[in-house]
């Protein structure tokens, strides 16, 4: 009898255990891998399009190595994210511009984390004063941009954008208005006036010196 007890007992205690087994919650599906080149390809269309929309040139995408240091730098955002712009190892994040042999005359860096797509990255930089003053140059003129979007192992998204000029155009900030800007074209033609007149005068005072 006891045998037979001892035999239940243990009927019993494997069954409990083959139901915690199939009880227990399936692992969590690996997060969906996002296809990042073509997240920061979008972010520049949109980019552009914004400044579009400003009466503003499109950012030239083509400095490899700008878009290298974006990437970078948003692996380094996906390690730990800084709102200081503080790179992990605790330097400032234009410290980046050196490793891959960047030259500039001004630069910029916007981040974020958490945006699950380019329109929702974008439009959250738009919202905000000095991310958007960064994406339409309105406090330095910036010709050139770099693109970088990282993807945790947990499927969080990081991006980047780094502005730079790179000694192309004029850093005069504002200058990156298209010429059909009005308000830009009447200041071209007030400089150019003040200095005529401003030569002639000169002209005039060594004439009569002489």
């Amino acid at each position: 009898m006891v045998k037979r007890a001892r035999i239940f007992i243990s009927l019993l205690a494997a069954a409990a255990l083959l139901a915690g087994l199939f009880a227990m919650p399936a692992a969590a599906a690996p997060a969906k891998k996002a296809d990042t080149s073509a997240y920061a390809a979008e972010v520049l269309r949109l980019t552009n399009a914004e400044r579009a929309g400003d009466g503003r040139r499109a950012l030239a995408a083509t400095h490899s190595a700008l878009n290298a240091a974006a990437r970078k730098r948003a692996e380094e955002i996906a390690v730990k994210y800084d709102s200081n712009h503080l790179r992990p190892d605790g330097r400032k994040w234009s410290t980046v511009f050196a490793e891959y042999g960047i030259a500039y005359q001004v630069a910029g860096e916007n981040i974020a984390m958490g945006q699950t797509s380019p329109a929702a990255v974008v439009a959250a930089w738009m919202n905000s004063p000095g991310h958007r003053s960064n994406i339409l140059g309105l406090d330095a003129n910036f010709n050139c941009i770099g693109v970088g979007v990282c993807q945790k192992a947990d499927g969080t998204l990081c991006w980047v954008q780094l502005f730079i000029n790179d000694g192309a155009a004029s850093a005069n900030p504002g200058a990156g208005k298209l010429p059909s800007d009005t308000g830009l074209l009447l200041w071209d033609w007030a400089l150019d006036t003040w200095n005529y007149i401003d030569g002639f005068f000169s002209m005039a005072s060594s004439f009569f010196k002489s």
